[in-house]
């Protein structure tokens, strides 16, 4: 059986896609706060719904298509299963998110080792590789494995 090695995102294009998903989570709430100006009925109500946008989004970003949210769309990421090389889930997105939350910079610590995985990579199982044009499933075939 024929295995690869993952390509995996740079330090520096993941922190670029963790940006950007932050100016998508927090622009909704930008929005509520200026209706809160004209109205506090709509403004309460866009705010309601604007965090639970953020919410929402902040723990299952990376389970949308190909295991990219729109953040590590825009620089060619992915996050995908360690052993198989599937899109992550969003369950996966959950546990690696949530580790983020709880611990926040202290989980981007574990970063610099070989794999590029925070913490709650490793307990979801995942992995954040180069997806060029959003083609995770085509640059890691089932017969990829990340122990060659």
């Amino acid at each position: 059986m024929h295995s690869q090695t993952p390509i995996y995102a740079s330090r520096g294009s993941r922190l670029g896609g963790q940006l950007i998903d932050a100016g998508i989570i927090l622009i909704p709430i930008v929005i509520a706060a200026f209706l809160m100006a004209v109205s506090e009925t709509i403004g309460t109500i866009a705010f309601v719904a604007a965090l639970l946008f953020a919410i929402g989004y902040y723990f299952f970003a990376d389970a949308m298509r190909g295991g990219q949210s729109f953040g590590k769309r825009a620089v060619d990421a992915a996050v995908i299963h360690a052993e198989t090389g599937q899109p992550c889930t969003a369950g996966q997105s959950f546990v690696r998110n949530l580790l983020l939350y709880i611990l926040g910079p202290i989980d981007w610590i574990f970063i610099f080792g070989e794999r590029h995985q925070r913490l709650g990579d490793k307990l979801a199982g995942t992995i954040v590789v180069e997806a060029p044009g959003g083609r995770v499933t085509e640059s890691f075939p089932s017969t990829w494995r990340t122990d060659a």
